[in-house]
C-alpha cells in the first residue's frame, strides 16, 4: 500500500475503535417545589400590599337620613387556602367629631347584603375576590367640635 492509503487505513480503523467505545449514562432526578402559601389585601392596582382606600363618611349634625358609604379591596391567596378576615372593631365613636359609627364586611357592594364585623370560610383564589367595608351613622347624632383623640385608623386582618 502506498504511504496515503495507509494512513486513510489507520484513520479509518481508528474512527471505527471510537464509535464502537462510545456509550451514554441516564441518571434520573426529582424537582421538589416547597409553595410558601400567602394572602394579600389591596384596593389599588399595585402588584402587592396592604392597601385599603379610605372610607368617607360624611355627616352633618341632626341629619334625618343615616349615612352609609362603602370602600372596597380585593383579598388574593393562594389557590384553594382556607382564609378568614375580620375588623379590628365595629361599633366605633371617633374621638374629634364624637360621632358613632359601625364597620361591617362582606362579599357584596350593598349595604343590605348581611354585612358582619368578620367573615369566614372564604377560600383563595390567585386573581383575588373582592370585598367590600361598609360605615353607617345613625341619623340625629350630635356630634362635637372638641378635640379628642384622633381614632380613624382601622385594622382589617386576613388570617390564614
Amino acid at each position: 500500500m502506498n504511504k496515503l492509503t495507509r494512513i486513510a487505513a489507520v484513520l479509518g480503523l481508528s474512527m471505527i475503535g471510537a464509535a464502537a467505545q462510545a456509550a451514554t449514562a441516564v441518571g434520573n432526578f426529582n424537582v421538589n417545589i416547597t409553595l410558601t402559601s400567602k394572602c394579600e389585601i389591596n384596593s389599588t392596582n399595585a402588584a402587592t400590599g396592604a392597601v385599603i382606600t379610605d372610607l368617607a363618611l360624611p355627616y352633618t349634625s341632626f341629619q334625618t337620613a343615616a349615612s352609609t358609604s362603602s370602600t372596597n379591596f380585593a383579598v388574593r391567596c393562594t389557590t384553594g387556602l382556607p382564609f378568614s378576615m375580620a375588623l379590628d372593631s365595629a361599633s366605633v365613636t371617633d374621638g374629634l367629631t364624637g360621632i358613632a359609627y359601625t364597620l361591617a364586611l362582606s362579599a357584596s357592594s350593598t349595604h343590605t347584603a348581611t354585612p358582619a364585623a368578620s367573615l369566614t370560610g372564604q377560600t383563595g383564589v390567585a386573581a383575588g375576590t373582592t370585598y367590600y367595608v361598609h360605615g353607617n351613622i345613625a341619623a340625629g347624632l350630635v356630634g362635637t367640635t372638641t378635640a379628642g383623640t384622633d381614632n380613624k385608623q382601622r385594622t382589617l386582618t386576613v388570617t390564614y
